[in-house]
């Protein structure tokens, strides 16, 4: 039997790999990476395991696959959520909301990234890093350094500051997903906007507390 996909449609190739991402994610998602095996993906996919080898070369390339996709669906909400014409205050709340939103929106999949990821090789681990950067981070440093251009935000460390909302933002996210405890989102985002008073540039002499 031939696996190879050199004469099919490219629409049957794409119907093929996205069959694979969905299915390993939502076994990843219920078995954990360990668990699940490639067997169980091919079919559950309606594929082969040889398929699976010519997309992805191994197990640990298609987990990194279904990471990237994941985090470009996340940026992707996030680019719908932040209009170009937006302030940059607006923008950093749009933000915000539309991360935790989409984490609502698809808990299961992104609560077995939080659980696992870290524990499953520095390479992976490192691959996930550079991916959040790339495709979140990014556009959080994007906006904070259109308010500091804008004179909305006082001169700070770019770096810094987008750590600090993202962790204000994951907190939250850790909370639910290790502690079961309730998202509440209009609360984070009031969080991440006490953290943007600090960020406003003021006059000398104005009071930080109006």
């Amino acid at each position: 039997m031939t696996t190879s996909t050199e004469h099919l449609p490219v629409e049957a190739e794409g119907d093929v790999r996205a069959r694979i991402v969905h299915s390993a994610l939502d076994l990843f998602a219920a078995k954990g990476y360990a668990a699940t095996s490639l067997r169980e993906i091919a079919e559950a996919a309606r594929t082969t395991k040889p398929m699976i080898y010519y997309y992805f070369r191994s197990k640990e390339g298609l987990y990194l696959s279904t990471l990237g996709d994941r985090l470009q669906a996340f940026a992707d909400a996030i680019d719908r959520a932040t209009r170009p014409d937006d302030p940059p205050v607006g923008k950093l709340r749009a933000f915000a909301d539309a991360y935790l939103r989409y984490f609502q929106s698809q808990e299961p999949h992104i609560a077995f990234v939080v659980r696992e990821v870290f524990g499953l090789g520095a390479d992976i681990t490192a691959q996930f890093g550079c991916y959040l950067e790339d495709r979140v981070f990014s556009r959080l440093k994007v906006i904070l350094q259109e308010g500091v251009q804008a004179g909305d935000f006082c001169e700070c460390d770019i770096d810094a500051c987008s750590v600090a909302v993202m962790g204000i933002l994951n907190m939250f996210i850790l909370r639910r997903v290790f502690g079961g405890a309730p998202l509440d989102r209009e609360r984070a985002v009031a969080q991440v906007e006490c953290y943007l008073e600090g960020l406003r540039r003021r006059e000398p002499d104005a009071d930080p507390f109006p």
